[in-house]
């Protein structure tokens, strides 16, 4: 049963965020399952085929993508943290910042 409540982060909690990080932010099938268990709460942006970028909590992404998906509304072309979360982890992780970069 999913819920919001993270589980504690572990050495595993850990290494998704760094391999995200080296993602540039963007988030895999099984990474976006994982965020929902240990960081439910990370804000995550859906880039559809044709519709709208979606905002949406990590608990709730895969649940979206597959109801978007099973009525043939559209498809999901990629799935990533929102760059201001994505600044902010860097930061905190101590993630060196390239200023030249918009990117960053």
């Amino acid at each position: 049963m999913l819920t919001t409540d993270p589980k504690p982060v572990s050495i595993k909690g850990m290494k998704l965020l760094k391999d995200i990080i080296e993602q540039w932010g963007f988030v895999t099938a099984e990474q976006c399952a994982e965020l929902a268990e240990y960081f439910p709460r990370t804000e995550l942006i859906i880039q559809w085929g044709a519709m709208p970028r979606q905002p949406m909590k990590a608990i709730n992404v895969a649940k979206r993508i597959k109801e978007v998906e099973d009525s043939n509304q559209d498809y999901v072309r990629q799935v990533f943290i929102k760059s201001e979360s994505f600044r902010k982890l860097k930061s905190v992780l101590g993630v060196e910042l390239d200023s030249g970069n918009p990117m960053l």
